[in-house]
C-alpha cells in the first residue's frame, strides 16, 4: 500500500532537518509508538509499536534501519517487525523530502510504502488499507503540530529581551 502526505511547517529547514533526527521527539509523533532507542546513532534504531487494528491488538518490535541519507534533504528509512502472538509481519520503506519554502518555513513531503501480512491482513485491504491510512496523516500532523511554534515562543516578554 502506497501513502502519501504533505505538509509545511513554519520552522526552518535545519531546524526541521533537526527534528527528523531527534528519534524520541519524532517516534512520539507516531501514533502507537510506545517507545524507540538507539542502536547507531543515524543509522540503527528499535521502536516499539502497539496499537489496534479491528478487533486485534498488535504489538511490533520494529527494527529501523536508515538506507539513505542525504542532509537538509532527504532521509529514506526501512522499519520491519513481527508480532509473533499474532503472526503478522510489517514492513515500511519511509521517505521524508525537505525542501525550504520561499515564506519562512519548510515543506515535508512523507511516502510510504507498507506491507502488513498475516492474521490482520485477513480482515481485508480495505480496513488495514484505512488504519495505515490513518496512522501516515496522524503521524503527519504530529509532526506539523510538533514543528509549529507555541503562543509562548511569540510572547511579548521574550521578543522585549
Amino acid at each position: 500500500m502506497h501513502f502519501s502526505e504533505q505538509l509545511e511547517v513554519p520552522a526552518p529547514l535545519a531546524e526541521a532537518w533537526a527534528f527528523i533526527w531527534d528519534a524520541p521527539r519524532l517516534a512520539a509523533c507516531l501514533p502507537g509508538c510506545v517507545g524507540v532507542e538507539q542502536v547507531r546513532a543515524g543509522e540503527a534504531y528499535r521502536a516499539r509499536f502497539e496499537d489496534h487494528v479491528g478487533p486485534y491488538k498488535v504489538h511490533f518490535d520494529l527494527d529501523i534501519k536508515v538506507k539513505e541519507t542525504v542532509p537538509l534533504e532527504r532521509v529514506r528509512i526501512f522499519a520491519s517487525g513481527r508480532d509473533a502472538r499474532l503472526g503478522v509481519t510489517q514492513r515500511v520503506d519511509l521517505t521524508v523530502i525537505l525542501a525550504e519554502k520561499e515564506t519562512p518555513g519548510t515543506t515535508l513531503a512523507v511516502e510510504a510504502e507498507v506491507e502488513i501480512l498475516g492474521k490482520v491482513a485477513t480482515l481485508g485491504q480495505f480496513v488495514v488499507k484505512r488504519k495505515a491510512q490513518d496512522v501516515v496523516k496522524q503521524f503527519t500532523r504530529n509532526i506539523e503540530a510538533e514543528l509549529r511554534p507555541t503562543a509562548a515562543d511569540n510572547s511579548p516578554e521574550e521578543a522585549r529581551a
